[in-house]
């Protein structure tokens, strides 16, 4: 998953900066628990659940 990219499929904040369901991002690291962390594609990090996103078809 590392590198796919990723649309959220629900609203999360994350270090004050909230993103919206479908605003999208690169994955560029998987955490145990099912935790990502993904640039945005305005620059900023999140860190949404692999239940918070779907994976593009690319």
């Amino acid at each position: 998953m590392r590198g796919s990219r990723v649309t959220l499929t629900t609203d999360v904040e994350a270090l004050g900066t909230r993103h919206s369901a479908g605003d999208q991002g690169t994955v560029t690291e998987m955490h145990t628990g099912g935790h990502l962390t993904v640039r945005m594609d305005n620059g900023r990090d999140n860190f949404p659940t692999c239940d918070e996103v779907t994976t593009d078809p690319q």
